[in-house]
Parts: structure tokens; C-alpha cells; sequence
């Protein structure tokens, strides 16, 4: 069962060969359970350091330090093999084809084979972990306000679609050349 089974996130990543999107759903309630306490440290952490504006930009690293302090981060059932795995796990990135249509590759594949810039990788894993936390930390409505405030800061999207039915709605064709129409609104489907 997931924390928020209709609310998962797109990231649009914007690269000069076109946008990347970044497609995560939240974590299981199991795996919230096993690691509820650092989530709840980290969360609790950014709002008592007043950083709850920036969270989003460094969540992951909160995430990390958090769990260095208290000793969990590394080993086997640590947060970094276990939680940061799971969220890398339910992420995929969906990158364009020189032909038209989507190629949906796992994010764990996207990082190690360094098919994004670093910089990128780490504003899309510092979105994640912070996703992550307001979805576990958060009552459902609450969450969806945050959400909703966070996809309008950061040009990002809740879907309740999982990653193939979104990959499905993006536009398939390529632009060759102008057909001398505007077209206007977002990119990302609704």
C-alpha cells in the first residue's frame, strides 16, 4: 500500500536535447515503517533549522547528514542501501528518442551511466527525498497543498498516473520544422 497512492511526481528536467521527465511515486507504507525515524528527524530537522523554504534543494543532503548523525546511513539495511535504493527504484526517467516517443530507463541506470549532468541528478534527488518526506510526514491534505505550492515554484506536476500511462500521454512526434502555428500551454500533460 502506498502513503499516497494517487500522487506521484514529474519532474521536467530541461536539457539543450530536449526535456527529460522524471516520473516518482511515494514509498510503501512498509518501508516508511522500517524507516520512519529518520524520515521523521529529517523532516522535523528542516522545519526546526528553519529551512522548510530551501527544503526542496536540500532534502536529500538533510536526508543524509541526518542519518550519518544518528549512525544509519550505511550497511545493508542502512538508509542509503534501503530508503535512498527504494526511492531510486520507484523513479524512472523518461528520455526522448531521436525517432519520436519516450524511452522509460530506470533512474538507478540514468545515474550510473551518467546520462544526466551531476547537477542535475542532484536537483532531481534533493526534489525526490523531499517529496518523500512531505509524503510521509504529512497528512494527505496537507501534502497535496505543499504539493501543489511546489509544483508551481518548481515547474513539477502530481499525476496520479504511473510512469507508462504518463510516457503514453506525452507528445510523440519530433519538430522537423515549423508549421507556422502557435502552439501554447504546457508541456506536461495534465
Amino acid at each position: 500500500m502506498n502513503l499516497n497512492r494517487k500522487l506521484n511526481l514529474v519532474i521536467p528536467v530541461e536539457r539543450e536535447d530536449g526535456l527529460v521527465y522524471v516520473h516518482s511515486t511515494p514509498i510503501s507504507r512498509e518501508v516508511f515503517e522500517r524507516y520512519f525515524m529518520v524520515i521523521a528527524k529529517t523532516f522535523g530537522r528542516i522545519i526546526v533549522e528553519g529551512l522548510a523554504q530551501t527544503s526542496p534543494r536540500i532534502a536529500m543532503l538533510m536526508l543524509r547528514r541526518t542519518a550519518q548523525d544518528d549512525g544509519a546511513w550505511s550497511g545493508a539495511s542502512g538508509v542509503e542501501m534501503g530508503l535512498v535504493s527504494e526511492i531510486r527504484r520507484l523513479t524512472n526517467a523518461l528520455l526522448p528518442l531521436k525517432t519520436g516517443g519516450w524511452e522509460t530507463v530506470p533512474w538507478h541506470d540514468v545515474v550510473a551511466n551518467r546520462m544526466l549532468e551531476d547537477e542535475e541528478v542532484q536537483e532531481v534527488e534533493n526534489l525526490l527525498a523531499f517529496f518523500t518526506l512531505s509524503a510521509a510526514m504529512r497528512r494527505r491534505k496537507e501534502h497535496e497543498e505543499m504539493m501543489e505550492a511546489m509544483a508551481e515554484a518548481f515547474n513539477l506536476q502530481t499525476t496520479s498516473s504511473d510512469c507508462t500511462a504518463f510516457a503514453s500521454s506525452l507528445p510523440t512526434s519530433i519538430a522537423t520544422a515549423s508549421s507556422g502555428e502557435t502552439v501554447t500551454g504546457s508541456l506536461i500533460p495534465s
